[in-house]
């Protein structure tokens, strides 16, 4: 017996297995965080606020343990032991150090396209906005996916919404509300609450998230 199946019905399962194949996988801690519920192939994060850093981990662990290499590029202060905090793959994990000029910096970052899936970057003031706009493309072709960390801490000046070279697909804005852990002046840091502004050219309104974060 010959069963027939729909023309309609196997298009979608097919349009929905694309769809799987080009999303990272995001731990549940972040994916509300994600219009797609997770990291779509060729698409921009952008990951603002004293958190940033531990956003941008985040969001990139699942797929680490999952396969996924990732390449961090000129982001000095990410450190071995809060990606393992956060539960990145350490052994799918390099630290680029690009050139200081920013022509130098987009052609580092495109060769770290060619062979990683996630990028962790911090974006040089100076990158003019064609050169962005290169690597942009790049990024699109192969499928990969690029986190910014945008912070006043790691870079001499935190870019605004309009004035940052690359056009974000999505933006989280970090505030940290509490930390949790230590009481009378000793202790370990157990806990953190972090309100997330969630906004972007892929995001219908902005949103705000209450993540809780535990080391």
């Amino acid at each position: 017996m010959k069963l027939l199946v729909p023309k309609t019905l196997v298009a979608k399962h097919s349009l929905f297995e694309k769809q799987v194949l080009e999303n990272f996988a995001v731990s549940d801690q972040v994916r509300q965080l994600l219009p797609d519920s997770g990291l779509v192939r060729g698409r921009i994060v952008r990951c603002c606020g004293d958190a940033a850093v531990s956003l941008a981990l985040s969001l990139c662990a699942r797929a680490s343990q999952q396969g996924s290499w990732l390449g961090v590029v000129g982001v000095s202060h990410l450190g071995i032991s809060c990606a393992v905090e956060h539960g990145v793959a350490l052994e799918r994990m390099v630290f680029v150090h690009p050139p200081e000029s920013s022509r130098d910096w987009s052609t580092t970052v495109a060769a770290v396209i060619d062979g990683f899936d996630l990028l962790i970057v911090a974006v040089p003031e100076s990158l003019s906005v064609s050169d962005a706009r290169r690597v942009q493309a790049r990024l699109q072709s192969r499928r990969s996916v690029m986190i910014i960390v945008d912070t006043a801490t790691l870079s001499k000046t935190s870019f605004s919404n309009n004035t940052h070279p690359f056009h974000a697909d999505v933006v989280l804005d970090s505030t940290t509300k509490s930390w949790s852990g230590i009481n009378n002046g000793a202790g370990y840091l157990q806990q953190r609450q972090v309100a997330i502004k969630v906004s972007g050219r892929r995001v219908a309104r902005m949103q705000e998230h209450l993540v809780t974060c535990n080391y």
